[in-house]
């Protein structure tokens, strides 16, 4: 299997677990916390936390559970931790057994779920997954910069944080808006959320609370 199939199947998996529910963890205070997280509608079922190839455990550590790696294993990095390139690289080796090398990622950034610079903690331990890299880098100039902000309260404080609007669409390679006034680019989203199932409503309202938050400070 390429590493590219690798990567989309990753995709369509955390988006598909996110429709079905909400609170998918992509940020938690410590290693200790992430056996029962691989997928947050498992939580409860233990999984194995250990470290990927030899890295450091308080680095970078892989969540397994026996069955399809796409839904039951997860690799996540200290938010202080910057080899987590050559660390996804590790995880992938270790959880499909494919030895895949950075020129097979072109295309793609391997990045955090959430921005390393919203984690209240060096020592939190934030989700890595292949991205598109077009998208990833989109989004960070026009929405994570301004999200990132440390007069924000979650950022300061919230060890927990879970998956959203942004990190969905973000995974899915879709452009951001230009801001909480581009109604067409956010009209662009809505309409990508509903062909995955969810509600046209739900998901303007969030992307409106999300952009207008984020752009609090600009």
């Amino acid at each position: 299997m390429s590493l590219h199939a690798i990567i989309a199947r990753r995709q369509r998996a955390l988006i598909a677990s996110w429709v079905r529910n909400p609170l998918v963890q992509v940020q938690v205070e410590a290693p200790g916390a992430l056996p029962g997280l691989v997928f947050i509608s498992d939580a409860g079922e233990a999984g194995m936390a250990g470290g990927v190839g030899r890295r450091d455990e308080r680095n970078v550590a892989m969540v397994t559970r026996p069955g399809d790696p796409d839904t039951q294993a997860s690799c996540w990095v200290a938010a202080r931790y910057s080899g987590y390139r050559s660390a996804y690289l590790a995880f992938i080796r270790e959880a499909y057994g494919v030895r895949a090398t950075s020129v097979e990622l072109a295309g793609f950034d391997v990045d955090h779920l959430l921005n390393r610079a919203r984690s209240p903690q060096d020592s939190s331990f934030i989700r890595i997954e292949a991205i598109p890299a077009a998208a990833n880098q989109d989004w960070g100039r026009l929405f994570e910069k301004a999200a990132s902000d440390p007069r924000f309260y979650a950022n300061q404080a919230r060890e927990r944080r879970t998956m959203s609007w942004v990190i969905c669409a973000k995974l899915a390679g879709q452009a951001p808006p230009n801001g909480p006034g581009d109604q067409a680019g956010i009209n662009r989203l809505v309409q990508y959320f509903v062909s995955i199932g969810l509600d046209a409503a739900e998901a303007r309202d969030g992307l409106n609370s999300m952009l207008s938050f984020a752009y609090k400070f600009r």
